[in-house]
């Protein structure tokens, strides 16, 4: 008896560290996410500070849908990109111009020699009020 306890509480903990160990993974058929919660001017100008955000995870190999959001709309600017496995720097950036947003997001591979990923957009809002906006990799497999 005395065995199982121990047996199963070695078992608890390895679950518990392989839990922890990999808190930036995106599972299979999840979409990651990466967004940032602020107040945004209708009428923003170039003098305003850009605003970023950014995450490190890992990612398998295959098709990745690559898209930016504002609220609710979503715009599919990097459609079936393929990317390898492996650790990347995710981030992305919302510039102020004079009456929009230009939005950024790069993908930095850990792994040397292989180039980064960039996508864009821009955004003009109505109100000056608090949104959401990020991007999103959803992967085809």
């Amino acid at each position: 008896m005395t065995r199982l306890l121990r047996a199963l509480a070695s078992l608890s903990f390895a679950a518990g560290v392989a839990a922890v160990a990999l808190p930036g993974t995106a599972a299979a058929a999840e979409t990651a996410h990466l967004t940032k919660t602020q107040h945004l001017a209708a009428i923003p100008n170039s003098g305003m500070p850009r605003s970023c955000t950014e995450r490190h995870l890992y990612l398998r190999e295959g098709r990745y849908d690559w898209g930016l959001r504002m609220n609710s709309t979503t715009r599919s600017t990097r459609p079936n990109l393929e990317l390898g496995s492996g650790w990347y720097t995710w981030d992305t950036c919302l510039k102020p111009e004079y009456g929009y947003y230009i939005q950024t997001s790069v993908l930095d591979p850990d792994t040397p020699g292989w180039a980064d990923a960039i996508t864009s957009t821009t955004w003009t809002i109505h109100s000056s009020t608090t949104y959401t906006w990020g991007t999103f990799l959803d992967p085809h497999f």
